[in-house]
């Protein structure tokens, strides 16, 4: 048992290791997903947006004025002088969201493009800080406008007056709007698989460069002629190094799958126990990931500044591919295809798949064994990649 001692005196002898990657990443992790939680709002009408606009009426006519009003109607325009540093302090400082400007000329150029198959004239808009409610504006600004070509188009005789009026009456039609919400039957566990989405990161950080880091110690040159001269077989040896190293890997897993279940609420273990337990057991199996990366490492030669280099850019991709940074459906299909050869977004599925279930069925086990067994075939590809180092690499 000298070795296993050894091997977890190593570990401990790197005490700033321990405590950034795996207390601080996994209080990041819960700090990070603290806001995840879903909360159900009693919404009972819907109302539209309203923004704020500057409209500048340069023409003064009968069509600009119905422009104005219908914007006044569905949103709040302000009162800013039709000067050029008025303007724009007031986008500049967020007094109003869009600034709609009438070009001079703009009921003549509308009624007669209309009559005669031209281009109806356009509106200059100028956006603030809030660009969805400004594009959103300038699109029901160009909805009236469309409206009052169709309008002149039809009604060749009709006067600038005329067509406001049933420009108005057509624009204030409004569809009838329901809100209807959604029941979620399994929102109170989402903070904790949203956290454990996260800890891929911190999983693979803290075991591949603890890990490592005993790994690359004990297979040094000297440590190792002293290691093969000792009394002890081999294969002892190799099973005294891999159980300090698997007791390393579940207390870093326990670590972070204690700081997860306390931040998420106790209540979601007692809720669904048995889906929690699974999911913490994923991320065991994940974690088994880390560690033969780490042994890669290792039989490798790469030493500490590889270790903390290649674990952290490893975390960093297998976790945004597992989608724990951005949802994976978001992304382009390129992303997707590759995300599928990441053991992250595996056990982010069985995850997933066990904490969004109502209860165990047979479909969700064998969805969630899918994804645990699929993370394992990885661990098992890096070990091997790892034993076949450790074979061709010769004895100093």
């Amino acid at each position: 048992m000298r070795i296993f001692r050894t091997a977890l005196a190593i570990a401990f002898k790197h005490p700033i290791y321990l405590g950034v990657y795996v207390l601080f990443l996994s209080l990041i992790g819960s700090f990070v997903t603290g806001g995840a939680a879903y909360v159900e709002e009693d919404i009972q009408t819907y109302e539209p947006a309203r923004a704020s606009l500057a409209v500048i009426d340069r023409d003064d006519s009968d069509l600009s004025e119905a422009l104005e009003g219908y914007l006044s109607r569905i949103h709040d325009v302000a009162d800013v002088p039709d000067e050029e540093f008025a303007l724009q302090d007031a986008l500049a400082t967020n007094q109003v969201d869009a600034v709609i400007i009438v070009t001079q000329g703009f009921e003549d150029d509308c009624l007669s493009a209309a009559r005669s198959d031209g281009e109806l004239p356009r509106l200059q808009v100028a956006y603030g800080g809030y660009t969805q409610a400004s594009a959103f504006a300038e699109q029901q600004a160009a909805r009236w406008v469309s409206l009052a070509g169709a309008e002149a188009a039809l009604e060749p005789e009709a006067s600038a007056a005329e067509v406001a009026a049933a420009v108005d009456a057509a624009a204030g039609r409004r569809a009838d709007v329901e809100v209807e919400a959604a029941e979620v039957a399994t929102s109170s566990a989402y903070p904790l698989q949203t956290y454990l989405s996260f800890s891929t990161y911190t999983l693979m950080c803290s075991v591949v460069v603890c890990v490592g880091l005993v790994l690359s110690k004990m297979t040094e040159p000297d440590v190792r002629r002293r290691m093969l001269a000792s009394p002890l077989r081999p294969r002892r040896l190799g099973l005294h190094m891999l159980l300090g190293c698997l007791v390393i890997t579940v207390g870093v897993w326990a670590a972070t799958s204690a700081v997860g279940v306390v931040s998420s609420g106790i209540g979601t273990l007692v809720a669904a126990p048995a889906q929690v337990m699974l999911a913490l057991v994923a991320m065991l199996v994940f974690a088994l990931v880390p560690l033969s990366v780490a042994f890669m490492l290792a039989m490798l030669g790469v030493g500490e500044e590889g270790l903390n280099a290649l674990g952290n850019i490893g975390g960093l991709i297998m976790s945004f591919l597992g989608g724990a940074w951005v949802p994976i459906a978001l992304l382009g299909d390129a992303v997707q295809t590759a995300a599928r050869f990441s053991p992250a977004f595996w056990t982010n599925e069985a995850v997933a798949s066990l904490l969004s279930a109502p209860q165990l069925t047979a479909d969700v086990l064998a969805e969630a064994g899918c994804g645990m067994g699929i993370t394992a075939l990885f661990a098992v590809a890096f070990a091997a990649i790892g034993l076949a180092a450790a074979r061709s690499r010769p004895v100093q």
